[in-house]
C-alpha cells in the first residue's frame, strides 16, 4: 500500500463527491472473508441495530457509517468515543475511501476492496450473518434497509443528512431519481420516526427544512407522490406550517407526481386551522397558501 496516498488528502466536506468514472463494486475484506457493500448505509457498531455488528470493547454502539454510491465509498465516524482510523489516521467527518485502504474500528481492521462493476471478484467469499472475528454481517435483501429502529442512541445525524443529501443532489442532478431514493430514504424515514416518538425537538428546525427540501426533490424527479406525502406528515407531525420558501416548492413538484394522499393533506390543513389563532401573519398567509394546495390536490 502506497502510504502517501493520503497524506496530502484534506477530508471531504459534506455531501463533497470525488471524480469516479464508471460503476464500482465494494466490499471490505476482514480476516480472509469479504463483506459485499451494495449501494445504500451500512451503520458499523455494537448495536444490533446495525448491518455491520462489531463485537469489541472499543466499539461505540454507533461507530461508523459506510456510504455507498455507484462510484464511491465513503466512511463516517458516528460519533464514537475511540474514532475512526483510515490508514492508521484518525478521521475528522467523512472520508472517501479507495482499494486497499485499511479502516480501523476499536481493534478491528477492514480492508477496502474496490473494482470495476463486472469485473471477477476476488479470492474472498461473499459473507451473510456469520461471525468474522467479532464482526458480524446482517444479511439485507438490498443494501438499504426500509427503516433502522431506534435504540438508546438516535437513529437520525444531522451530518449523515447533509453528507448524504450532497451525494443525493448530485445523483439527481443526473435525474437518475431511483438511486438518490436509495440514498436518502432511511434517514428521512429516521428524521419522521424520531419527530413522532420524541417530539419536535429531536432536531432543528434548520434540519428538518432540509429533510422536507430533499423530499420534495425526490417527489419531482421519481413522480411518487409519497415523498410529498412524506413532506406533509412531517409538518403535520411538528404541528406547525411549512416553511414558506418550501410552500413555493410544494406547488412547483404537484404537476410532476402521480397523486398526493389528500386524506393526510386534509388532516394536516384541518389541524392548522385550529390552530390558527396561535400564528402570525406569515403563518396565517402559509396556511392559505396550504388551502389552496389542498384545491388543487383535489383535481388531480
Amino acid at each position: 500500500m502506497d502510504e502517501d496516498r493520503h497524506a496530502n488528502k484534506t477530508p471531504p466536506a459534506a455531501g463533497e463527491l470525488v471524480p469516479a468514472v464508471g460503476a464500482k463494486r465494494f466490499s471490505l475484506e476482514h480476516a480472509g472473508r469479504s463483506i459485499e457493500l451494495r449501494p445504500g448505509v451500512f451503520a458499523a457498531g455494537r448495536s444490533s441495530a446495525c448491518q455491520i455488528a462489531v463485537d469489541d470493547a472499543l466499539v461505540s454502539r454507533r461507530h461508523a457509517e459506510f456510504v455507498v454510491t455507484a462510484d464511491s465509498l465513503t466512511v463516517r465516524d458516528a460519533g464514537s468515543v475511540n474514532g475512526v482510523f483510515v490508514n492508521n489516521k484518525r478521521i475528522a467527518g467523512a472520508e472517501f475511501l479507495r482499494d486497499g485502504d485499511q479502516v480501523r474500528l476499536g481493534t478491528q481492521v477492514l480492508v477496502v476492496r474496490a473494482s470495476s462493476e463486472g469485473a471477477r471478484p476476488r479470492a474472498a467469499a461473499r459473507v451473510g450473518a456469520e461471525t468474522l472475528r467479532g464482526i458480524e454481517v446482517t444479511p439485507l435483501a438490498s443494501g438499504f434497509p426500509a427503516h433502522m429502529p431506534s435504540e438508546s442512541e438516535a437513529t437520525f445525524s444531522a451530518h449523515t443528512l447533509d453528507l448524504l443529501g450532497g451525494v443525493a443532489e448530485k445523483v439527481l442532478a443526473l435525474g437518475r431519481g431511483e438511486e438518490a431514493e436509495k440514498v436518502l430514504s432511511t434517514t428521512l424515514t429516521n428524521l419522521l420516526s424520531d419527530v413522532r416518538s420524541r417530539g419536535p425537538g429531536s432536531s432543528k428546525t434548520q434540519v428538518q427544512e432540509k429533510a422536507v427540501h430533499y423530499a420534495l426533490k425526490l417527489a419531482e424527479v421519481t413522480g411518487k407522490g409519497r415523498w410529498v406525502d412524506y413532506a406533509l406528515e412531517l409538518y403535520a407531525a411538528l404541528k406547525r406550517p411549512f416553511a414558506p420558501a418550501l410552500v413555493d416548492e410544494l406547488y412547483a413538484v404537484l404537476r410532476h407526481v402521480d397523486a398526493v394522499n389528500l386524506n393526510v393533506l386534509r388532516a394536516y390543513v384541518a389541524d392548522l386551522r385550529a390552530l390558527q389563532q396561535t400564528f402570525g401573519p406569515t403563518e396565517r398567509f402559509v396556511l392559505q397558501r396550504l388551502e389552496g394546495f389542498e384545491r388543487l390536490a383535489a383535481l388531480k
